[in-house]
């Protein structure tokens, strides 16, 4: 196969040319050929939504039978795809008599090649969205029985599951009961179901992760995948949603990396292929877009300010110190051609420095009060079981850089459970323990394999290397790193603290107090130092993290709305960027930049959505001539690649190459723009 777009076989010229007879290029249908708000819909749908669904029900009916919608955050994907739920049910199921007669005979043992159609539509989600999931269904249709598969005690028979309209799992528990491992079949893999959706749908972005491949495996009758940001890493990266979506002939690796993904980077036409492909299985609209000559939504004006600013001498001097020792930490491992084997390492020097922009005190590895808690990590990290010690060594190179199994991110201090090795971030296994449902019995397990979890028994992943791997660990401090550390322990502010407090100053006097700010960091310690700040200007506020209970959380977004006083919400970036309404604030303050920007994103839109009254005010503070300008930088760079193929910003930094790493470290001209990559290098 050439790359020309020269298919060899008739097979996938017919193929191709019955994909290309999907692809709609009309406008939106007028106010009066519109569907209208399904029956058993309890909201009203908006006009966007209408059109929607109107594109939904025709992609079902084409040969495609589905599709990616991928709405701008905050235009009600989920409503638009409860909204063909209940438009578009199940009429060819097998009865209940017969698979209850089937679970009876086979006991679990079905084989895969003898899976029944249920009515079933079954939501994959990240296990953070799967309770929001559940109350949107309850809240908002009507007739619809849904069922979250989840916890130790969740039902397995497909007779059981077959009884519901909607089943809610994660991506966890669908890679955990696809494994080899497993002890018993899947009921996922006795059945076919009338429809999957996989909401935020770029978790499968990685066609090689375990999750991806659950997923492939899944079989239903319709298809769809929800995302506002279905290019993360690299153009290849979207082949994982054709491939779900079973695009022919793109479905087929092969086919899309000759046709798309290999070339698109010295043949022009290939981005112009997969914008055909795009056009014909995708529908994205932005909070900008119009219909009928008005606006989608409408929405107060959003505001970003980008406020730089300069350290003071003293911080001047502490971050040029810190730098120049990880500038020298990181040309050891440039000179021995170990940059991206040290990835891990090397993503922690950036953190120092990005930690530094924040207040020097972020950059101590250690707390006094954590070295305790350290030699005992490393005293449980001896016994842990031999299975679980083989099966980590073995994956040696995957600890490099580990993603977390709830955000689907790369793990930010990552955590190992005891009895089973599965690692976490911090926060997300934090907030994972304490978010008490109805559905688990408080009975907590490992979400990705339902093993025991102890949370007395958790190991720090740095405490476990320098036991098991101590090649892996971060680099022990050198002396003069161990003089800045103990000076960082003295500064009592930092700039973007005060820099913080004369944007809270400016708000309440230009606003009489009435406006309420949300501060988002992602850093929990620096949520810490921010208190400090606020308790010394005597300003009521609010902290909404992974580490605070369920209840907790609810408590603090419940006085924040009704406590007048309550003027400031301190905010995780990763906690609080999904799932929250905070229209009760227009004033937002994001303390660091983050290496994802959607999250960033995502993190406004809890401020800037339906519901909101006021125009949002965001302030972006950065550090001038810091690792916060390269980042920048890098951000908008990686921009280009999401706006050819989606007509939208939608990138995400993920994994760095080693040219944007020399970049970041050292300033180093990037090359000439990669088409074909948004932030991976090979």
């Amino acid at each position: 196969m050439g790359h020309g777009g020269r298919w060899t076989t008739a097979k996938q010229q017919d193929e191709l040319r019955k994909f290309l007879a999907t692809i709609d290029m009309d406008e939106a249908p007028p106010p009066e050929a519109r569907v209208g708000t399904p029956d058993d819909l309890i909201v009203h749908l908006m006009e966007h939504q209408k059109i929607g669904l109107q594109w939904m029900s025709k992609q079902e009916n084409s040969i495609n039978k589905g599709g990616l919608l991928a709405d701008d955050m905050g235009l009600g994907k989920t409503i638009q795809a409860l909204a063909l739920i209940v438009s578009r049910r199940c009429s060819d199921a097998v009865d209940l008599d017969t698979l209850q007669a089937l679970d009876a005979i086979t006991q679990g043992k079905l084989n895969v090649d003898e899976r029944v159609k249920i009515k079933t539509t079954l939501v994959v989600c990240p296990i953070g969205l799967m309770e929001q999931w559940a109350t949107e269904i309850r809240q908002k249709t009507r007739n619809l029985s849904v069922y979250v598969y989840h916890g130790s005690s969740r039902k397995r028979e497909v007779s059981y599951l077959a009884q519901f309209d909607i089943v809610i799992s994660s991506y966890s528990i669908i890679s955990m009961e696809s494994s080899p491992d497993s002890e018993a079949v899947s009921p996922f893999a006795k059945c076919i179901f009338h429809r999957i959706v996989l909401d935020e749908a770029h978790s499968i972005k990685n066609r090689q992760t375990k999750a991806a491949r659950a997923c492939f495996h899944l079989e239903a009758d319709y298809r769809w995948c929800l995302t506002a940001t279905p290019l993360q890493n690299a153009v290849t990266d979207f082949f994982s949603l054709i491939h779900f979506l079973r695009i022919r002939p793109y479905n087929d690796w092969s086919n899309f990396r000759m046709e798309v993904g290999n070339v698109i980077r010295k043949d022009t036409s290939a981005m112009k292929k997969l914008q055909i492909i795009v056009k014909g299985i995708c529908l994205r609209r932005s909070k900008k877009a119009t219909i009928d000559g008005q606006p989608i939504i409408n929405l107060p004006e959003r505001t970003v300010h980008f406020t730089h600013v300069d350290f003071t001498d003293d911080e001047r001097q502490f971050y040029d110190i810190l730098d120049k020792n990880v500038q020298q930490r990181f040309n050891k491992y440039l000179e021995a051609g170990t940059v991206m084997r040290n990835y891990s390492n090397v993503l922690l020097l950036l953190l120092r420095l990005r930690q530094a922009c924040l207040h020097p005190s972020l950059t101590t590895i250690e707390r006094p009060d954590e070295a305790a808690t350290a030699a005992n990590a490393e005293k449980l990290a001896t016994t842990v079981d031999a299975r679980v010690l083989d099966r980590l060594k073995a994956a040696k190179e995957e600890l490099a850089s580990v993603e977390c199994p709830i955000c689907m991110d790369t793990a930010d201090k990552p955590q190992v459970i005891f009895h089973c090795g599965h690692i976490l971030c911090r926060e997300c296994l934090c907030s994972y323990v304490n978010t008490s449902t109805d559905y688990d019995n408080n009975n907590k397990t490992c979400p990705q394999c339902r093993g025991q979890l102890d949370t007395a028994r958790i190991i720090p992943l740095q405490a476990f290397l320098k036991v098991h791997l101590p090649d892996l660990c971060e680099p022990e401090p050198e002396d003069t790193d161990e003089e800045i550390l103990a000076r960082a322990q003295t500064y009592l502010s930092s700039t973007k603290i005060d820099t913080m407090l004369e944007i809270l100053e400016e708000t309440r006097e230009e606003t009489n107090g009435e406006d309420k700010t949300i501060i988002f960091s992602q850093f929990t310690s620096m949520l810490d130092l921010i208190q400090s700040g606020l308790d010394s200007k005597g300003i009521k506020y609010g902290r909404y993290d992974g580490t605070m209970s369920l209840q907790n959380r609810n408590r603090v977004i419940r006085d924040f709305y009704a406590d007048a006083d309550m003027t400031v919400l301190l905010v995780s970036t990763k906690c609080g960027s999904l799932g929250l309404n905070l229209t009760m604030a227009n004033r937002v303050i994001l303390m660091d930049i983050w290496w994802n920007p959607a999250l960033e994103n995502q993190a406004i839109d809890r401020v800037h959505r339906i519901g909101q009254t006021k125009d949002v005010v965001v302030h972006r503070i950065f550090v001038n001539n810091t690792v916060e300008d390269r980042i920048l930088e890098l951000q908008k760079r990686k921009q280009g690649i999401a706006d050819g193929a989606l007509g939208e910003g939608t990138t995400k930094i993920a994994r760095l190459g080693l040219q944007e790493m020399m970049f970041l470290f050292r300033g180093n001209p990037l090359p000439p723009s990669d088409p074909n990559s948004t932030g991976a290098s090979s």
